[in-house]
């Protein structure tokens, strides 16, 4: 079954449909659908910190766990 023919199946369900709690589900799930991905509400520099972050991984820019403690305890003596 294509999309078209999904989606026509699925409003003919719901237009015949006579079940309140399940029309209430259906609009439910479509207002999800619709609100915004948390994503999109992140300020720009976030998101751009966060693919500079990505970036860094890609390339081999990190530090495993055991450097920074060894660091920590260089620097102030842990």
């Amino acid at each position: 079954m294509d999309i078209q023919a999904l989606k026509l199946d699925l409003v003919q369900k719901i237009l015949s449909s006579t079940n309140p709690a399940l029309l209430f589900r259906i609009n439910n799930i479509l207002k999800k659908e619709v609100e915004k991905d948390w994503w999109d509400q992140l300020p720009h520099e976030i998101q751009e910190s966060i693919f500079e972050g990505i970036h860094d991984i890609e390339t081999g820019k990190i530090f495993t766990h055991e450097q920074v403690i060894q660091e920590a305890k260089q620097k102030y003596g842990f």
